[in-house]
Formats: structure tokens, sequence, C-alpha cells
């Protein structure tokens, strides 16, 4: 018998299914106030939607790329610290993610977020040459103002 899913398959069904049951609740977030220009729900809605999209181009990806079989592990960790070393940069991410939830409200959003995004950035691109370091820089200089301004002056909603 061929199994005709694998991890991708597995993966966009079920981001599908729980974007599904967030769509649906999302209902009960409460409607625009006299003084935001959209509604509490629009945001969630649109990164849902967001995701949404990219599950089903995941689906879609899965049908059209053959792969061959593989077995159900491809690595084999023979101890603990193996297993650490192979999830060190996800690891890692976490802890900035933490650290990052810790450190918003003590400095504020632009500061922190500045920060976190810098660091993140610098774990997943290898910052080892000048280019990746100023590509770092760029999107991070770039995008955390941007994201402010939307909230705070296109959202009015004011971020820590």
């Amino acid at each position: 018998m061929v199994n005709i899913m694998n991890k991708d398959r597995y993966l966009a069904i079920a981001t599908l299914v729980i974007v599904g049951i967030l769509l649906i609740e999302s209902g009960d977030i409460p409607g625009k106030s006299s003084w935001q220009p959209y509604g509490s729900a629009m945001y969630p809605r649109f990164l849902l939607a967001l995701i949404a999209l990219l599950s089903l181009v995941l689906l879609v990806r899965s049908f059209l790329t053959a792969k061959p079989a593989t077995p159900q592990s491809t690595a084999t960790f023979h101890s603990l610290a193996g297993w650490f070393r192979h999830y060190r940069i996800i690891i890692a991410l976490f802890g900035l993610f933490g650290l990052y939830a810790l450190l918003l409200p003590m400095l504020g959003y632009l500061i922190s977020t500045t920060l976190f995004m810098v660091s993140s950035q610098g774990l997943l691109l290898g910052c080892d040459t000048r280019r990746k370091w100023l590509i770092n820089l760029g999107i991070t200089f770039t995008l955390v103002p941007l994201v402010y301004a939307i909230f705070q002056y296109g959202l009015n909603v004011w971020l820590p």
C-alpha cells in the first residue's frame, strides 16, 4: 500500500484546520469602537488568511514535487548532546524570544524588537559577511519603524 501523505501534507492540513478554528473563534472579538478605524479582529484575520494561503501553497506544492521515499527518521541521535547540537539554532531562537518577551515591557517596542530582530536574523543568516550584516540591519531598521507606524498611526493601537 502506498502512503500518499508526507510531512508537508500533514503540516498543511493541520495548519488549515487550526486556522479554520481560529477564524471561527475570531467572530467573538468585539467590533470596532468609535475611535478605531478598523475593528480589533482585522489584523488577526488578515494574518490567519495569509497563513491559510501559505498552507494551501504548501499543500499544492506537496503534490507537485515527487520526493523519493525516505526512512521514517533521517537523523539518529546517539546522545542528548547530539540532539542539542543539531537543534541549537531553534533552541537559541526560543531563548531569544523569551528574552524579548521579558524585555518588551521594560525597554519598549522599538528597542526590544530591534534587538530581537538583529539577533534572531544573525542566528538565522549566520552573519559572517558584511553583506549579510547590511541585509540584517536594513531589514530591521525598515520593518521595526514601519510596523510601529502602522500600528500607532494607521490602526491607532498603542505599542509598549
